[in-house]
């Protein structure tokens, strides 16, 4: 599925996630000097949140629910 350009509304989660995501780096914040450590921090954050679409449990309580694997303990979460 490919949406229309500039019809966000079309790209409901996309933009929810670009929302959450701005709590942490800000539209005007330059990028270039954020450390690794901040994005895993920040993606930690919003991966141990609940939603309601997953019947108020967090992406890392259904992902290991589906296959068994501790996301947190990969090396790409590990802080």
């Amino acid at each position: 599925y490919f949406a229309k350009p500039y019809h966000s509304w079309e790209r409901g989660q996309n933009e929810n996630a670009n929302g959450l995501l701005r709590q942490y780096f800000p539209k005007t914040m330059s990028l270039v000097n954020v450390a690794c450590n901040e994005v895993k921090i920040a993606m930690n954050k919003l991966n141990s949140r609940p939603r309601k679409c997953l019947g108020f449990k967090t992406p890392y309580q259904v992902f290991f629910e589906r296959t068994g694997i501790d996301a947190r303990q990969l090396g790409v979460v590990r802080l």
